[in-house]
Formats: C-alpha cells, structure tokens, sequence
C-alpha cells in the first residue's frame, strides 16, 4: 500500500456525536480546565513525561534511519491523518495484542505511541496502520485529555459514583468506536481493519489460513441479533468486537467516509447516524431482565410518590431515586423525568410493584426498606410520609402493623440524623 496523501478534514465531524456529548460533559463536570491548570502549575520544575521515561529505558525508539521499513507505516499514518505535531514511537517486548498513546504533558513535548511487539509481529502493515491510527485518534479526537483528568481525579478508577462511573463507562466504549474510524482512515481498505480483529480477537496468523470475509461477517451479524435479543451488557472498557467490526462497517459505507476519501467536506449522513444509533444503544444496557426493567420503573415512581407526598422533592430525596437507579440505567435522570412528564408515578407505582411482587414475591422487602429510605433521605420525619409507609404497606405489601413499625424501625436506627439547623 503506498502511502496515503495527506487529507484536509475537520475531524470532530467524523466523531460519533454521544460520545462528544459524553466527554464534553465529562470534562465540565470534572472540571477539566481547573484541573489541566492545576497539574501544570503544580510542577515545580519541568519533570517531565513519567511514561516518556519508562520507555525510554524499557522500550524501543522507532527512528526513521534506524528501522526505515518498521517505521514507513507509523509516518505514512501521521501523513494520511494530517498529523503534524511531535510524536514518538516505541515497540516494547511484550507478547500481549496492546497498544497505547499518551498526550503531551507540557509545552516542546512529544506525543507518545506504544505497541507491544507481540502486536507488531502479528499484523501485516496495512493491519498496522489502522491500530496506529487507533491509537492517534484517541490524541486528536482529545480524548486522551479527557482520560487524564479521569485518571487524575479518580486514580485507578477507585472512588467513583456509580453513576458517574457508568457514564465514564460507556464514554470509554464510544471513544473506542471514534478511534476506530481514525484508524480506518489511515488504513483505507475495511477488510485489513477486519482481519486485524480477528488476529487480536483470535491470536490466530493468517499465514497458514485464508480468512473467508463473508462467513466471518455473517457470524459477525448472528452474534449481533443475539446481544439485541438478550440485551446483553459488555463489561469491558472496549466494546464488543462484533460491535466495533460492525461500527467501522457502518463507516465505511457512509457519505462521510466517501467524502474524506475524495477530499471533499463533510456533510451530515442521518443513515450513520440513525444506524449508529441502534448500534450503540446496544453499549446502554446495564441489567438485561424484563424483571430489572419493572425494578427501575418502580424506584423511579415509587420514589417520585414517595418524594411528592410533602409536595416538594428535596435535593436529598432526588439523589437518593437517581443513585438507586444508576444499578439499572446509564442515563437515569431520563426515566425520571419520563414519568414526570406523562404525570404516571401512582400508576406506574402500583403496576411495577404488582409484577415484581409476582415475579418474586421476596421482593416486597427490599422495595419497602427503598421507599422508606426516600423519607429519610431528607434527615426529617413528616407525618404525611409515616401515614403513607404503613398504608402502602398494609394494602400492597400486606403487612401487619407491627411489621411495619418494625421495618421502619429498622432503616431510621443507625440512618436518621436529625437536622440541628
């Protein structure tokens, strides 16, 4: 493959959208800004790059004079990408399929790639380009930044609301996918980006093997019908391979790529987005049970009934139905607000309770204790709520008085701090 000639694109039209809405919101809510200044005048002298470093004296150094045939491929993807500011790149002895970037940290500096060799030694070159525009598309899409302020503000992940957790989660799979289509472009042919995960997935040369594209799609497309039919939820920071191979499909046969290949603008393509779209809902599933789905309808009404018997919902009281709700949905505060809007909480209230109290009758407990806790998010005790607490329980949990003291008894002691201002 020659190498590709320079294309001139504004490469955020070529992102996919949630994953821009996903990281922008990110970077405000952990205040990205505040925080990139921060580090940086923190230093108290130019320290620079620890991961720089690293490599440094474990690693390789890729120079065009000194591997001319390895490091054609990393110059011709910085060419076909436009990609003209400092980078380095470094092959370290390691068997495993990775590959990873890092940003520049401080001015002068250069950007970072890295492929372990067991990587380098599996893919052909064109299969290389595309896991090396990969990586570079996670520095120009600027998600890379984005990772940095999560990594700083939550070292090792730890510490992390569920529900800022789940949207980290899913922002990592989408910028996956984004950087996936950097990758194709600097590849340019779909069945090299194809056969690259197989290699990963399968660790498998194509050597000694013919790959049958067709039959490896097909199996690819079955694979998918049964995660839309189980709605099934991937755990991984990437997204599933059937998802990713199926994404740069979608890309590839869009106006959008058409149009970078002929060097033309971009315009908007609603049939990526709109098939995007049926992809990606596929990355929004947490619990898949028809039961979870009746469990969240009945936090969000149940809460929202519990919440407006003193009239006003409280910061507290909200917190608490949309903490309780991320276990079930990425974007909980949708849900809510659905029901709000059609003015369904009694209704959806009773019904949800009703089928999950069929489903699994054990359950009337830890819905009682949830609505319970609602009343005493906000540290008071209205008599409105304690009414409420022992009808609903008497008439829809069916049980007796002393039950339901005993069970309010429970939440308050060791959970109820009073309000002393």
């Amino acid at each position: 493959m020659e190498s590709s000639k320079p294309i001139h694109v504004d490469y955020n039209n070529i992102r996919i959208k949630l994953e821009q809405e996903i990281g922008k919101n990110l970077w405000e809510i952990l205040e990205g800004d505040v925080i990139s200044k921060i580090q940086k005048e923190a230093k108290v002298e130019k320290s620079g790059n620890y991961y720089k470093y690293l490599l440094e004296g474990h690693s390789f150094k890729l120079g065009q004079d000194l591997l001319p045939e390895l490091y054609k491929p990393f110059k011709d993807v910085c060419e076909a990408l436009n990609f003209t500011e400092p980078i380095e790149f470094y092959i370290s002895n390691a068997p495993d399929f990775n590959a990873s970037a890092s940003s520049s940290q401080e001015e002068g500096e250069p950007h970072l790639v890295n492929l372990n060799s067991g990587l380098v030694n599996a893919l052909d070159e064109d299969e290389l380009r595309f896991v090396i525009g990969h990586e570079l598309g996670h520095i120009i899409s600027k998600n890379i930044d984005i990772k940095g302020v999560i990594d700083f503000v939550f070292p090792g992940y730890q510490r992390i609301p569920l529900i800022l957790y789940n949207k980290i989660s899913l922002w990592d799979k989408l910028s996956e996918l984004t950087a996936d289509r950097y990758g194709l472009i600097a590849c340019g042919d779909p069945n090299k980006c194809v056969s690259a995960f197989f290699k990963m997935s399968s660790g498998l040369s194509l050597n000694r093997f013919n790959l049958n594209f067709a039959t490896f799609l097909e199996e690819n497309e079955k694979l998918l019908e049964s995660f839309k039919k189980e709605n099934t939820i991937n755990v991984a920071s990437h997204p599933m391979n059937p998802i990713r191979i199926k994404a740069l499909e979608y890309f590839a046969q869009s106006t959008a790529y058409k149009s970078i290949l002929g060097k033309k603008s971009i315009e908007s393509d609603p049939t990526l987005t709109s098939n995007m779209e049926e992809l990606t809902n596929l990355l929004l599933v947490i619990r898949n049970s028809e039961l979870d789905q009746h469990r969240s309808l009945f936090i969000a009404s149940a809460g929202l009934v519990m919440a407006g018997i003193d009239e006003q919902m409280k910061k507290e009281e909200y917190e608490t139905i949309i903490h309780q709700l991320a276990n079930f949905l990425i974007f909980p505060e949708q849900l809510l607000q659905g029901i709000i809007d059609q003015k369904s909480q009694n209704d959806v209230f009773l019904q949800a309770a009703s089928t999950i109290m069929q489903f699994n009758p054990a359950e009337r407990d830890p819905m009682f204790e949830f609505l319970t806790s609602v009343a005493l998010s906000d540290n008071q005790l209205f008599t409105k709520e304690i009414e409420f607490l022992y009808e609903v329980g008497a008439n829809l949990f069916k049980y007796s008085p002393k039950e339901i003291a005993q069970k309010i008894s429970h939440v308050i002691r060791g959970n109820f701090i009073p309000k002393l201002y």
